[in-house]
């Protein structure tokens, strides 16, 4: 039917109606699988400014403009999930875990757009915290049966961490490593579109995702600091 090709039937977009879209995205498939950056970077742009952001409150936090950035793609994504589909959107960190308590591993239908809506209202009550391990979030992945057939990447940059949780700082080649383990844990032959939100004194993140994209044929973008 037309609702089932057409997203934006399932769920209204928070807010106003004149929400800019992402241009160049297309968000289809029967089971779609957002996947969401919720580490302390998320909250700013820089690392001085992560530090300030992690000692305020949780209100403060939550206004994160960053923070709003990645809620705001979120909720656009899912307003476009085909009203026919199955999706999940997975929140990570060092985990990484359904927004949708105790449904991580299983599928959870878009049709009438509820659980779409619970989904953003439940991402909206969470906060960025911790370190990234992006293998986990793959790895996460791999085990939806059956597999995804398109992957929503939000994300800020390179891992800090691989799949146990470790203390300490790391180097640029070494994030390029944990990247490497995580792409290794991907399901086969499924595209990821990346909306990368870059962050300060990461450049090799850029490269890597829009690669990552290319390879998978899925779609790459950042947008700009002003979107929606």
């Amino acid at each position: 039917s037309q609702q089932d090709a057409a997203g934006d039937a399932t769920r209204r977009v928070r807010g106003e109606g004149n929400r800019q879209y992402l241009t160049g995205l297309k968000v289809g498939g029967r089971r779609v699988l957002i996947l969401v950056d919720a580490s302390a970077s998320m909250l700013a742009d820089t690392i001085v400014g992560v530090i300030r952001r992690r000692n305020m409150d949780a209100g403060a936090q939550r206004n994160s403009a960053k923070w709003r950035r990645a809620l705001a793609t979120v909720d656009w994504i899912t307003a476009q999930v085909p009203a026919g589909a199955q999706f999940q959107v997975y929140r990570f960190n060092t985990d990484a875990e359904s927004v949708l308590k105790g449904t991580t591993g299983t599928w959870q239908s878009a049709a009438g757009g509820t659980r779409l809506s619970e989904a953003v209202a439940a991402l909206r009550r969470s906060l960025p915290s911790g370190g990234t391990s992006l293998v986990n979030a793959f790895s996460a992945a791999a085990r939806l049966s059956p597999k995804p057939d398109a992957v929503y990447l939000i994300v800020d940059g390179l891992p800090t961490q691989g799949a146990k949780k470790r203390g300490g700082t790391v180097d640029g080649n070494q994030r390029l490593r944990y990247y490497r383990d995580a792409v290794r844990a991907l399901p086969g032959s499924v595209p990821v579109n990346v909306i990368l939100l870059p962050m300060e004194g990461d450049p090799m993140a850029a490269s890597a995702y829009w690669q990552l994209a290319q390879v998978t044929n899925g779609a790459f973008l950042s947008p700009s600091e002003d979107w929606p």
